[in-house]
């Protein structure tokens, strides 16, 4: 089994790598989506889903 892995480490290496900024990513958009940020990003003025996204607050306009 430790050949294996000694042979593939590049590869887990990588992989590790990859599967922490994925986590970072999701991390991140589950905080904003807690602390009430849309998740598009681009603001609510005009968009239809503004009741959705924010259904305890009004939409910003």
């Amino acid at each position: 089994m430790f050949a294996y892995i000694a042979s593939h480490m590049g590869y887990i290496a990588v992989t590790l790598v990859l599967v922490l900024i994925v986590a970072a990513v999701i991390a991140g958009m589950v905080r904003d989506r807690r602390s009430g940020k849309g998740g598009c990003g681009c603001g609510c003025k005009g968009c239809a889903n503004a009741p959705y996204c924010h259904a305890n607050s009004s939409p910003k306009h």
